[in-house]
């Protein structure tokens, strides 16, 4: 690609595979272990939400979390036809780091395409958990028979929302203290992983520590409530 499309699509592409990485820290368990899966995201936590870091939206609906980012890319007809990651079908844009066909409007030289990018960062199933902790949402990722992924939503009383993901801490010996901490090891994996089998009392030492949910690099402001279910 040219040097200002591939800038443009490349921090797309980051931001899309940032979400799919293996975990730093996995549980035995869906967290909290004592709380019962709920079968709708609740009321006070619905809504559209917009983060201004990135320009992306957040839509939550009784079922799911989804995040959408939209953005233009202009090029021009030669640079198309000379780049191996685009190609023009039907009056569509076909890129093929997210394999999908967009619109495009030619003027001139100057073709312009809209770029709709949806993620469901969750959505409820049987693989896919939702809990409560303290006013806050837990989501619970199911990885594999015996490990899950998991995330910290909160909602501050002026309408942010921010999701946090469980990080290994600096201090291992506090954390270990609490609960045991077993290393995972694989010849595949590049990055440090730990498995975690706490209890609920142990799990709220964790959380009240913050060892484990402490930081979040993701706030979302509530633009409006939202009623309807996300298309």
């Amino acid at each position: 690609m040219k040097k200002g499309l591939n800038y443009s699509l490349g921090i797309i592409f980051v931001i899309m595979i940032l979400g799919s990485c293996q975990p730093s820290v996995v549980f035995g368990d869906a967290q909290p272990v004592t709380v019962d899966p709920l079968t709708n995201i609740p009321d006070i936590y619905r809504g559209i939400y917009w983060c201004n870091v990135d320009s992306a939206s957040l839509y939550v609906d009784d079922k799911a979390i989804v995040r959408r980012k939209e953005f233009l890319i202009k090029t021009t007809l030669q640079e198309i036809e000379t780049d191996p990651d685009l190609e023009l079908v039907k009056d569509k844009l076909y890129v093929n780091d997210w394999e999908g066909y967009f619109p495009v409007t030619e003027k001139g030289d100057t073709i312009t395409s809209q770029i709709i990018l949806r993620d469901t960062i969750f959505a409820i199933s049987d693989k896919q958990l939702v809990k409560t902790f303290r006013g806050h949402l837990v989501l619970n990722f199911k990885l594999n028979n015996d490990s899950w992924e998991v995330l910290v939503v909160s909602q501050s009383s002026d309408g942010v929302l921010t999701i946090s993901k469980a990080a290994i801490p600096e201090d291992l010996a506090k954390l270990d203290s609490i609960t045991a901490i077993n290393f995972l090891k694989d010849s595949e994996r590049t990055q440090t992983q730990i498995y975690l089998k706490p209890t609920a009392k142990e799990f709220a030492r964790i959380y009240d520590d913050g060892l484990l949910f402490s930081k979040s690099c993701t706030y979302y402001e509530r633009i409006f409530p939202l009623k309807e279910i996300i298309d």
